[in-house]
């Protein structure tokens, strides 16, 4: 709770997964993936409750294990390949609110941000509850490649007009910074989000993280980083 409003923090952890076969519980650092998450969430002074949902009787089991409620089985149809993580959420949000209540706040851990930490939790709840206007707060980061000199190929593979000619002969310094929606932290207004249906609207904010917490693991190379950041984190402490 800050400010007198409740917060309902929610993970999302759906057993299929193709890039990283069942990465939110694959080994991280002695742990399962998923844990990560859980024991930063338990520790915010924030946040009055937890819940994983989840599709997976094994990742429910986890989640319990490590501290998290995990009281309903997701939905076969909303844990799909071509599901959307909001009716996930929306789903989630009304079983609370039959079983529970309406809180204030609704927030959304992505288990496969292992380095999205304690600190970076509150920092995101304190952020929004600071700003006036925002109704929502989505994490962002620096987007690893600028979409300015990006672009389609048509069927012959030409490159004409591929890059606006006034930015050929530019480095990489003299172009503007685009961000890139991370998504490993995410909280809205409770009714904002159920009129919404998305954290992205036109009253969002974003915060800014880095490449480390900001780090989300999709792929075997994105795990493969992930182990070395723990290496080289583990180093520095």
């Amino acid at each position: 709770m800050i400010n007198s409003k409740s917060i309902l923090a929610i993970i999302t952890a759906r057993g299929g997964s193709k890039g990283v076969p069942g990465k939110n519980i694959k080994n991280l650092g002695g742990k399962p993936l998923i844990a990560w998450t859980i024991e930063a969430a338990k520790e915010s002074k924030y946040i009055d409750r937890l819940i994983t949902t989840s599709d997976s009787n094994e990742i429910i089991k986890i989640s319990v294990d490590y501290g998290s409620e995990a009281p309903f089985v997701r939905p076969s149809n909303l844990a799909n390949d071509l599901s959307k993580q909001e009716d996930a959420i929306a789903h989630a949000m009304e079983w609370v609110e039959i079983n529970d209540k309406e809180y204030d706040y609704i927030l959304l851990l992505q288990p496969t941000s292992p380095f999205r930490d304690l600190d970076e939790i509150n920092a995101v709840v304190e952020y929004f509850e600071l700003n006036p206007k925002a109704r929502s707060v989505l994490v962002v980061k620096k987007s690893e490649k600028n979409p300015l000199v990006m672009n389609m190929l048509p069927e012959d593979l030409s490159m004409k007009g591929f890059v606006p000619k006034e930015l050929r002969l530019k480095n990489r310094q003299e172009l503007p910074t685009y961000y890139q929606i991370n998504g490993s932290t995410c909280i809205a207004e409770w009714d904002h989000f159920m009129e919404e249906g998305s954290f992205l609207t036109s009253e969002t904010y974003a915060y800014i993280t880095d490449d480390i917490k900001g780090l989300d693991i999709d792929t075997v190379a994105d795990y493969m980083l992930a182990e070395i950041y723990l290496e080289q984190l583990m180093k520095n402490n």
